[in-house]
């Protein structure tokens, strides 16, 4: 519910910044993350340790009212007609591109797998065209590149750190937590290659990758937001067309 209540003030002002935006020629957007992840490399963990560290920076402009979207979020808001207006209309006001047709299609009810990861998807693209989002997974690297402002990671670690994540995680044991992470890869893998004709273990499709047995989270968090800092700066925020 919290979850849910913290969805709703994200679209709400990001609605109500619509008319301050509105008169400013060249409208800027905010900047967004998506990670990509092998399974139990702490992906959720990152977006904690990012909100955590948001709230204690001076620039609440830029830092605050940041939301994660992980699959359960972005499957929630795909499927419930309650926010179907409101994506549809992030994606009428932001998208002037070669995806223009793909993303501006209505988000209709279906219980097709495809059209509901295709909805998922239109999904993500609004929210990051939105700014100030967080994206776990569902190929957000991929649906969003070129969109603007967004910073893309990719987490990795060895997979005995990896199975001890999914062990906190999920409440496995050892063996189903190694099972279940090789589930889950494979399962990534094919998702980016099905829809995307990408390799998630590229590393070129990302724009940088850490080692979370290596680098420690709170490492990563701190590097993060100064990144997000650099990234809105006036040098490198991209104008709308």
């Amino acid at each position: 519910m919290d979850r849910v209540r913290n969805l709703d003030r994200y679209l709400s002002a990001h609605f109500s910044d619509q008319a301050v935006r509105a008169e400013v020629a060249q409208p800027t957007a905010w900047p967004f993350v998506t990670i990509s992840r092998q399974a139990g490399a702490g992906a959720h963990a990152l977006a904690s340790a990012l909100l955590a560290n948001f709230a204690e920076q001076a620039d609440v402009e830029l830092f605050a009212g940041w939301q994660v979207f992980d699959s359960e979020l972005c499957e929630l808001v795909a499927e419930d007609p309650t926010y179907a207006p409101a994506m549809s209309a992030l994606i009428a006001e932001q998208y002037r591109t070669r995806t223009t047709e793909f993303f501006g299609q209505i988000l209709s009810p279906t219980i097709d797998q495809d059209m509901l990861m295709n909805r998922v998807f239109r999904v993500v693209a609004a929210v990051a065209s939105a700014g100030k989002s967080i994206i776990i997974g569902r190929a957000g690297s991929e649906v969003t590149r070129g969109l603007g402002t967004g910073l893309s990671i990719r987490l990795v670690a060895p997979e005995a750190v990896r199975i001890i994540g999914m062990m906190d995680h999920y409440g496995l044991d050892e063996r189903a937590a190694q099972r279940e992470a090789r589930r889950l890869d494979a399962a990534r893998a094919r998702l980016l290659k099905n829809h995307f004709q990408a390799d998630i273990d590229d590393p070129l499709r990302y724009d940088v990758t850490w080692n979370t047995g290596a680098v420690p989270v709170p490492v990563i968090a701190a590097t993060v937001t100064a990144a997000i800092r650099r990234l809105a700066s006036p040098a490198h925020v991209k104008t709308a067309p």
